[in-house]
């Protein structure tokens, strides 16, 4: 019996703490993060020079890496990071905390990983 209590208790602490680890990440995403590097395949590249995400709280993100710069929906679910409008956009969120932001993941057929700093 004692066994059973500690697993379900193990099991409700982890399905808790994955909801608050997503509350956090969707509340310090919100702003507005400047790429100031990114790499395709282990490689430094040019990629996303001069590239721009503004995250509001209601979920929509602007970038000039969407097309026409138009709003977009994004959702953030436990460290993943997915835009609409962006083909294959779906990032996991390796680091994020009040001024710097890397994300990593694979867009089309290439391993990209972004790093971001905070707008002041």
């Amino acid at each position: 019996m004692n066994i059973k209590f500690l697993l379900v208790s193990s099991i409700m602490v982890s399905v808790l703490s994955c909801k608050n680890d997503e509350a956090a990440f969707r509340k310090a995403i919100v702003g507005s993060w400047d790429v100031y590097a990114s790499e395709m395949n282990g490689k430094p590249n040019d990629f996303m020079k001069n590239g721009y995400f503004i995250f509001t709280s209601d979920n929509l993100v602007t970038s000039n890496t969407i097309p026409e710069n138009q709003s977009s929906s994004y959702s953030v679910k436990r460290d993943k990071l997915k835009i609409e409008g962006i083909d294959d956009f779906n990032m996991q969120i390796i680091r994020l905390d009040k001024d710097t932001m890397w994300l990593k993941g694979k867009i089309s057929f290439y391993d990209m990983k972004y790093f971001m700093a905070r707008r002041q």
